[in-house]
C-alpha cells in the first residue's frame, strides 16, 4: 500500500512533517518532499523536494527512493541523470515497487531517455494502478480519455482521487468543468483544494462566482489559489475584486 495519501499529507501541518524529518523519520522527509513537489498548501519547490527525497531514500524509504529517481530523471531541482535514474526505476519496479512502475510509465510516456513508448507506458501505468499506486491511475486517466474512452478515464481518475492523489481530483474538476457539469466539477475542485491544490481552489472559486452561489467565498478561494502560486487565480482576482 502506498505510504501516506496526499490528502492526509496536505492535512498534516508542514511544520509537523519538518519536525519529524529533522528528527530522522525518513517517511516524513519523503512525505514532505511530495508536498513541495506538488505545491500542496505551500509554493512548489522542486529543489527542496529533490533534497528531501534524496534524504528520505538514504533513510531507506522505498517510496522516496522512487520519487528520488523520478526527480533525477527529469532534472527536477538538479542536473538530470536520466539513464541512471531509469535503471533504478526499472530495478525497483521489477522488485514490486508500484510507485516506481508508475514513475517509469510516466517517463516512457514523456519519452525521457529515449523515444516515446506508448505501449510500454500504458502497461506500466496499468500495472502500477492495479497494485495500488494512485499516481499511476492519475497519469493513465488522460491517456485513456485521449484514446476515446471517457467512462474508463473518469473511473481511473476517481480511483486516483479516492487513493489520495490530489492531481486526480484536480483532473476530474477540470474534466467536468469542461463538460459544463458544474456540480461535479465543484465537488472535485473542493476536494483537491482541501488537499492543498492552488489550481483547484481557483477552479472552485471561479465556479462559485460565475454561478452566483457564493461570490464572497469564491473571491476568498481565488485569493487562496493566487497565494498558493496559481497564476490563473491571480488573473481572475483582478477581475472580480
Amino acid at each position: 500500500m502506498i505510504a501516506l495519501a496526499l490528502l492526509l499529507l496536505a492535512a498534516a501541518p508542514v511544520q509537523e512533517l519538518e519536525k519529524e524529518c529533522q528528527a530522522g523519520k525518513a517517511s516524513a522527509c519523503g512525505d514532505l518532499g511530495v508536498v513541495y513537489r506538488e505545491g500542496l498548501g505551500v509554493p512548489k519547490d522542486e529543489a527542496k523536494a529533490a533534497g528531501l527525497f534524496h534524504k528520505a531514500c538514504k533513510g531507506k524509504d522505498p517510496q522516496a527512493c522512487a520519487d528520488d529517481a523520478r526527480a533525477m530523471a527529469l532534472g527536477e531541482g538538479q542536473a538530470p541523470q536520466t539513464g541512471a535514474a531509469l535503471a533504478r526505476l526499472e530495478k525497483m519496479c521489477k522488485a514490486g515497487g508500484a510507485l516506481a512502475c508508475a514513475h517509469l510509465g510516466e517517463l516512457f510516456a514523456r519519452g525521457s531517455g529515449g523515444p516515446q513508448d506508448a505501449f510500454r507506458a500504458d502497461g506500466l501505468l496499468e500495472k502500477a494502478c492495479s497494485k495500488g499506486a494512485a499516481r499511476g491511475c492519475a497519469t493513465l486517466a488522460p491517456r485513456v480519455l485521449q484514446a476515446g474512452n471517457k467512462e474508463r478515464a473518469e473511473k481511473l481518475a476517481q480511483q486516483a482521487c479516492d487513493g489520495g492523489e490530489i492531481p486526480g481530483c484536480t483532473w476530474l474538476g477540470n474534466h467536468y468543468a469542461a463538460s459544463e457539469d458544474v456540480v461535479r466539477a465543484s465537488f472535485y475542485f473542493a476536494r483537491a483544494c482541501e488537499g492543498g491544490s492552488a489550481h483547484a481552489c481557483t477552479g472552485e472559486g471561479f465556479l462559485l462566482i460565475e454561478s452566483g452561489a457564493d461570490i464572497k467565498k469564491g473571491v476568498g478561494l481565488l485569493q487562496q489559489g493566487c497565494k498558493g502560486g496559481d497564476p490563473k487565480g491571480c488573473d481572475l482576482l483582478k477581475q472580480y475584486q
